[in-house]
């Protein structure tokens, strides 16, 4: 009786199947009448109908079916913007696409995760969690909980959620008593932390909302600050203070020292066929990670591709005065290891105008210093990297490109050693 319920529940009003299903019945039923009819007479214009009629069978049945797997697609997947086509590229071709850990924060991590969702779908994000300006630092000290900021730019690039559903999350509040300045996206992951009991279950359950292609997981769940020491042996504590300063940074350190590193996060590195550091801002969003040393050592076991992005322009109060080869040399005198293995820097033209601006905050183009470079271990990549729209920043389809193409050159180079050896 059970069995029977569930079979007249399909010809419920309002499903949009039953017409499909009808029209798929009729299809077999001409195929196998003709089929059967054909296969007894004889006389010519006989045959000529019946083949009509199995020829009309194979496109009732053809047509129903589309339309019953459409109808069915629709309710999963309700995305007007999207055929079947690419529902199930993205499903299949992206489920097969390389493990990648993209480490970072900031807008430079959110920029690179927006181009790679295109390449695969096994993304993993590993989020700085010092950040202590903005929304995210009132929200860390009135609530106590890690920055939610970071965290909710990376949740969004990696987003397959309708336009209006991310412009949402990135919406700032510009009045109101206590909300001002504060974005929704901060607010909701808030919320949702105080809801689920815990910041992880948040990003997951945001994750879910956003329905995003990948993972976004902070690099540790303690409450971690950074202080920076610089040339003069000044010391300034605390992420939004530490370009404050007037001399250059000479070491960064994590308080508390011995800062655990997020169980998810070592996973994901330990998993990876790549793994990406950079581009954002150096001492405040990508040498946090590296402080933490159960991460450290994790990348630096690994014998996978392991790739430097280094920043297009300066930035002043962290890197005044840097060279390429002074990034990397950076995040490899703070890891103490040597954690990479490849260098992609960008070669493609600067605009004037944009560098008129640019020089006005004191940022300036980062000086390519191969030679310098590969003394550091480094094979060099260069490449036309960089957007030419109103940011000089890097353009996220062309750098997840050439980010592929250094991928696909490491396993030919692998190929080529491992037929070599044998």
């Amino acid at each position: 009786m059970k069995k029977f319920i569930k079979i007249i529940r399909w010809l419920y009003p309002g499903l949009k199947i039953k017409r499909w299903i009808i029209l798929l019945l009729l299809g077999v039923f001409l195929i196998l009448v003709s089929s059967h009819l054909m296969s007894r007479e004889r006389s010519l214009m006989a045959l000529i109908i019946y083949r009509a009629l199995f020829t009309a069978g194979i496109g009732l049945f053809i047509f129903g079916t589309a339309y019953l797997i459409k109808s069915f697609f629709e309710v999963i997947y309700p995305d007007e913007d999207k055929n079947l086509l690419d529902i199930i590229y993205e499903k299949r071709f992206l489920s097969k696409g390389p493990k990648i850990v993209a480490i970072g924060g900031g807008t430079g991590l959110s920029t690179i995760l927006e181009g790679l969702k295109d390449y695969t779908s096994n993304i993993s994000a590993i989020v700085t969690v010092a950040d202590e300006g903005g929304s995210s630092g009132r929200l860390r000290e009135e609530l106590g909980m890690l920055p939610p900021g970071d965290i909710r730019n990376c949740l969004v690039s990696l987003a397959e959620a309708s336009k209006l559903m991310r412009d949402l999350f990135q919406y700032r509040f510009t009045e109101g008593d206590g909300i001002k300045g504060h974005s929704f996206g901060n607010l909701f992951i808030a919320a949702m932390t105080q809801v689920t009991g815990s910041f992880e279950d948040a990003i997951k359950a945001s994750s879910r909302v956003l329905a995003i292609r990948g993972r976004v997981i902070p690099s540790s769940l303690a409450k971690i600050r950074i202080k920076a020491e610089y040339n003069d042996g000044s010391i300034k504590e605390g992420e939004d203070k530490i370009s404050d300063g007037t001399e250059p940074v000479k070491n960064l350190y994590l308080t508390p020292p011995n800062a655990q590193a997020n169980p998810e996060a070592l996973a994901a590195i330990r998993e990876a066929d790549m793994i990406i550091l950079g581009p954002g801002s150096l001492f405040t969003s990508i040498i946090p990670n590296l402080l933490i040393k159960q991460i450290t050592e994790e990348i630096a076991k690994r014998n996978i591709p392991k790739l430097f992005i280094c920043n297009v322009m300066t930035q002043h109060g962290e890197t005044d005065g840097f060279t390429a080869a002074d990034h990397l040399e950076a995040l490899l005198s703070h890891s103490k290891k040597n954690i990479m293995n490849y260098c992609l820097v960008n070669s493609g033209r600067l605009e004037y105008n944009l560098l008129l601006r640019y020089s006005q905050d004191k940022s300036f183009p980062v000086i390519f210093d191969r030679e310098r470079l590969r003394k550091l271990g480094a094979i060099v990549f260069e490449g036309d990297v960089v957007s030419r729209s109103d940011y000089l920043h890097h353009d996220y389809e062309k750098t997840s490109k050439v980010i592929m193409d250094i991928y696909n050159y490491d396993k030919r180079k692998w190929k080529g050693l491992k037929r070599k050896l044998s």
